[in-house]
This record gives C-alpha cells, structure tokens and sequence, in this order.
C-alpha cells in the first residue's frame, strides 16, 4: 500500500514538475537494504520510498527538482549516515529523552527534519523536528497518511511552483487540507 501512494505521490509531482522522477534516480534492486545498517529492520515507509528512488543529493541546483515537499528534500541513500548523524546531534544537544525510534526523510539546508518516528508502544507517526527548537511535533497520524495528504496537496492545487521555480504552497490550504487529514496531528493546529 505504501509502495503504491508513493508511486502516485510521484506521478502527481511529475505532472507539475515532469523531470522530478528522474531526478531521484532509480534505486537498485532492495535499495533500502542499505538501511539496514541502522536498524535491522527497515520501517515499510523508508522501504517504500528507497526502493524505488535514490533521493535528493544536497548538490542539486535546479529548482523545481530540488524539493520533495515546499522547504524540504528527500535525503539522498548516498547522504542518508550523514543526515543521520546530524539528527542524532540535535536530539543529543536539545537532551531529546522520548524513547522510541527515529530515522530522518526530508531535510532542509537549516538542518531541519521531517522525521519517521515509532513510539515504543509501536504507533508510527512522522513528526517535524525544527534545529533550533528539538522538539519532534507530529505532522501526519500515520506513515499512510503522510504519502495520502501529500498526493491531495497536489490534487487539491495546494503546491505549486513559485516564479523562481521552486515548489510552493499556499498555507491557508495546506493547513486545512493537512488538519482535516491529520486531526490527532498537533502541528496543523498550532
């Protein structure tokens, strides 16, 4: 199932911005096997999107292929021990103690994460943890939820390209379309 949202996630996003999709590359065979050095098991979200893409390098330039969701890239499998590094760091520096497990998906050039997280009573939830703030806020009730509110920002015209060629939204409509899709999700009431 999450395979299948990811896909669709990507066929909107191509539509808007056609060479988005290879842009990510395609993953080889399993390509979340990589993962495993830090888990032994992978979360089905992580696998739904690394075995089918590479993700995002830090070095891409041009605009419309850089962001996965307005501010934010899908970390590239190549740069994936890094970003997990400096996720450990903040949670470290910010003296983060909430247990469970917690693996970064979309970065910023702020250090900034959107985040898988499993509590320890196992519920999977994906959370924004800002750099300068060390606090993980739940965006998205679920891993399924994530991939479904993105695929309706783009169907309900929520993203869009600014005239820079960047993907933009518009925050009134995100913030409507993400709560009603998300309404256990702290971060679309704040």
């Amino acid at each position: 199932m999450l395979t299948d949202t990811f896909q669709q996630y990507l066929a909107l996003s191509a539509q808007l911005r056609p060479g988005y999709i290879a842009s990510l590359g395609k993953a080889p065979a399993e390509g979340s096997a990589v993962l495993s050095v830090f888990t032994p098991e992978v979360p089905a979200l992580l696998q739904a999107v690394y075995n089918n893409v590479l993700g995002t390098s830090s070095e891409e330039e041009e605009p419309s292929l850089i962001e996965f969701i307005p501010g934010y890239r899908l970390i590239h499998i190549d740069e994936y021990a890094r970003e997990v590094q400096v996720l450990a760091g903040i949670l470290q520096e910010k003296g983060y103690t909430g247990g469970g497990t917690i693996f970064p998906l979309l970065t910023n050039y702020g250090s900034d994460f959107i985040c898988y997280y499993q509590s320890e009573d196992g519920a999977e939830r994906i959370c924004d943890l800002l750099h300068d703030f060390g606090d993980l806020v739940v965006m998205y009730d679920s891993p399924e939820k994530f991939l479904e509110t993105l695929c309706e920002f783009y169907k309900q015209e929520v993203y869009f390209l600014d005239e820079e060629g960047y993907l933009d939204c518009d925050l009134v409509m995100e913030g409507e379309v993400g709560a009603s899709l998300n309404p256990g999700a702290n971060y679309w009431s704040e």
